[in-house]
């Protein structure tokens, strides 16, 4: 029996060949597989992650538009009260006057002393910022602030600016230092009177209102709420 060594080789050979083939087919169609899974898993990936960041974005903008801005009153009020009695209005005067004093002697004899004299003085008007009051609506974005009319605060006379212009003193009824301390007391009372006729609590109603108008709408946080002003009354606690 001859057997045919160089057809067994070459046979042997040829079926080596096809193996290698086979196996590098495998090999390209399972990387092919590979990256086609591979794409398919990130192009999920970046659509989960679009999806989540719309989600995410969409929920953050509803809870912006479900925030409810407040406003605390309090710090507010604080600031206003902290100016305490605040001279809102002056009212400056050169007064002339006569004093008079009279009397009897014996309680018939009439005996009288008088001068003739002027002097200068300021009456100051203001509202006791403590006293405003701030009430706050959160549902209706309201704030109604309300604040007291103005006062008489101080009168003053310029002791220096005084002059006399004409003196009659009576030998026994002269014109002492109490009388003249006396005279102070009626001049404040007339330049009190006269500030209050040339409307000096009226200006200085509108000059305190206008302090607080500009004092609140420096609070950014007060830009979505309707401001409202209204004067207190002297009886309200």
């Amino acid at each position: 029996m001859i057997v045919d060594i160089k057809g067994i080789l070459k046979r042997s050979k040829m079926g080596k060949s096809i193996q290698n083939i086979i196996c590098l087919a495998i090999i390209c169609i399972s990387v092919i597989a590979m990256i086609v899974l591979g794409a398919g898993y990130l192009k999920g990936h970046n659509s989960s992650d679009e999806a989540s960041s719309e989600v995410s974005i969409a929920a953050m903008k509803d809870k912006e538009d479900k925030v409810v801005v407040s406003v605390n009153t309090e710090t507010i009020q604080d600031g206003l009260q902290n100016m305490g009695v605040l001279i809102t209005q002056e009212y400056y005067f050169t007064q002339v006057e006569k004093y008079t004093k009279e009397m009897k002697l014996f309680t018939f004899i009439p005996s009288s002393s008088e001068m003739m004299y002027s002097y200068d003085g300021a009456v100051m008007a203001g509202i006791d910022f403590e006293k405003i009051q701030i009430e706050k609506n959160d549902d209706k974005k309201s704030i109604t602030v309300k604040i007291p009319h103005s006062g008489i605060q101080a009168v003053t006379i310029d002791k220096d600016t005084f002059q006399i212009y004409s003196e009659k003193d009576s030998l026994w009824n002269p014109i002492k230092l109490e009388d003249y301390n006396m005279s102070l007391s009626e001049f404040e009372a007339a330049a009190k009177e006269k500030a209050l006729e040339n409307g000096i609590l009226d200006r200085s109603d509108e000059q305190a209102k206008k302090l607080v108008e500009n004092f609140i709408n420096n609070f950014p946080s007060l830009s979505e709420y309707d401001i409202s002003y209204e004067w207190r009354n002297d009886d309200e606690s």
